[in-house]
């Protein structure tokens, strides 16, 4: 029995740790199982067997690991993983800390189980689990009535989780902009630089946060939720993003047509394009572009441009600028054509990248030589940019983090639950070309704290197709965004939903379960 005890001690702290989630009463209820003695022996290992069995099966429901329909959904993507990357996996779930406490644990929990009723501390600390709860749901509810001493009626809503995100996704479902320009067609190019894998916790923890590249632009987003954790709803995400943010789901379902961003650019003059350095065929990438994101049949070559490094799929990854410097000049060179609107999307920075030449095969450790380059690469674009003269609008957005970092319940490289550390990433908006006036341009870009999403970042662009900001009576920039349009924090998957409810508080949602709080 005393290994019964010591499995829910340990689990009664890793809930309390915030690393697990914890079904107090069908714990209680295995381990009150375990307590009455049986003679026979037969009997004794067969109930240890079941128990074991249930034990496994309750660990994992309290876990926040994906649930088991979500894995084999995704079959097909982890067959894709070479090798190395699976090793590479292996060696990130083997944490010599957490073997070392737990050996200090056993060892600890050897000495005192025959001078201590280790049943009783049991038996309290899987009771202290509801009363816990109990407590904080005590001093939520008087801290809430306390602060709506005053409150006008409408203050008076439901203000539990469930409410909130059906309040959140019903005010999205009314929120639309709509491109309209001038008689003329529009004065400058668009260029949306879609980045997998950065966010602004990566950036942090390799120390770029600060990195010149970012100074460059004119507008700099430091609050700005990607809202998924994945490549392929990023993708849709940032396509349909002049529509309200809608619920993971609804992304493949049938959408209205005023929702796709490079459709609507067309209907205002653009022509557009989308140019990958990567070859797509991962969960049909490509496809998903072209089927749903509004490109079909807008995918231009890109294997003339060097490979510089592999997918974790073995797949080649082209040089960024290569390519980027040879659409350009060919872009330049076409006297002929109106404006272009062009879709970029990046892969260099996913995690399992292989470099050649570099002597570290682990792609944590690689990420940040493979960021700076792809910032320089960048940085060298947007130079030749500003030589030809041509005004153009680059919009950098990144679909997702790295997770660089991991947190308490998901290693480094896990994106499963989409929380803040994945999705807050860093976007800025530029504007090359033609000053306006003069006037020297600002030293540092023009900073927006304020909780944004995709909604905004359109909004700010339909401003500019409508009022060219290139003209000689060009409102600034501080004025267009003066009140920009915000949207609250929810990000999600298929199985997870992360929320930041009315006190700035995280909260996660797996499946249909209760939500907790997103201690990361």
């Amino acid at each position: 029995m005393n290994f019964w005890h010591l499995t829910f001690l340990a689990k009664v702290g890793l809930y309390f740790g915030g690393y697990i989630g914890l079904n107090w009463w069908l714990n209680l209820l295995l381990w009150l199982s375990m307590l009455p003695p049986i003679a026979h022996i037969g009997w004794r290992r067969a109930r240890a067997v079941v128990a074991l069995a249930a034990a496994v099966a309750l660990l994992y429901a309290d876990s926040y690991l994906p649930s088991p329909a979500r894995i084999l959904s995704q079959v097909k993507a982890l067959s894709g993983f070479s090798a190395d990357y699976w090793l590479e996996l292996a060696q990130r779930v083997f944490n010599p800390d957490m073997l070392l406490a737990g050996l200090v644990g056993v060892l600890l929990y050897s000495a005192l189980a025959r001078r201590v009723r280790a049943g009783t501390f049991t038996l309290l600390a899987l009771l202290s689990v509801p009363m816990g709860a109990a407590l904080q749901e005590h001093v939520t509810v008087a801290t809430a009535g306390g602060n709506s001493q005053g409150a006008s009626p409408s203050d008076s809503q439901d203000t539990s989780p469930d409410a909130l995100l059906q309040r959140f996704y019903a005010n999205e479902s009314q929120r639309r902009i709509q491109f309209t320009a001038p008689n003329a067609p529009p004065a400058f190019d668009i260029i949306l630089l879609h980045v997998c894998s950065l966010s602004w916790d990566d950036m942090d923890f390799v120390k770029q946060r600060d990195n010149p590249f970012l100074k460059r632009f004119d507008v700099l987003f430091t609050n700005f939720n990607s809202a998924a954790s994945y490549s392929g709803p990023a993708s849709l995400r940032v396509l349909h993003g002049t529509c309200g943010q809608t619920p993971h789901d609804k992304l493949y379902d049938g959408i209205d047509p005023q929702c796709y961003v490079f459709p609507s650019l067309e209907k205002v003059g653009y022509q557009t394009a989308a140019l990958l350095n990567h070859d797509g065929v991962y969960e049909e990438f490509a496809h998903a572009l072209e089927e749903r994101g509004g490109l079909a049949g807008k995918l231009l070559p890109n294997q003339r441009a060097p490979v510089h490094m592999q997918n974790f799929d073995g797949s080649p990854i082209y040089n960024d600028h290569a390519l980027l410097s040879q659409w350009w000049k060919k872009r330049s060179s076409d006297r002929s054509a109106g404006p272009v609107a062009l879709y970029y999307n990046t892969i260099s920075l996913h995690d399992g990248n292989r470099v050649p030449g570099m002597a570290s095969r682990n792609s944590l450790e690689t990420f940040k030589p493979r960021l700076v380059q792809l910032l320089a690469d960048f940085d060298k674009f947007i130079s030749e940019l500003e030589a030809a003269g041509r005004p153009v609008v680059v919009m950098l957005v990144p679909e997702h983090g790295a997770s660089l970092r991991g947190d308490k319940i998901q290693m480094a490289g896990m994106r499963e639950i989409p929380g803040p550390r994945i999705t807050l990433v860093p976007v800025a908006v530029k504007l090359v070309g033609m000053k306006p006036s003069d006037a020297p341009a600002p030293a540092a870009p023009l900073v927006v704290n304020q909780p944004m999403s995709y909604l905004g970042l359109y909004t700010l662009l339909g401003d500019l197709i409508r009022d060219n900001p290139f003209g000689d009576s060009a409102r600034p920039l501080a004025e267009r965004l003066a009140a920009p349009a915000t949207t609250p924090f929810v990000s999600e998957n298929a199985d997870v939903i992360v929320m930041r409810n009315q006190e700035g508080k995280y909260l996660m949602r797996s499946g249909n379960g209760e939500w907790v709080p997103y201690n990361y």
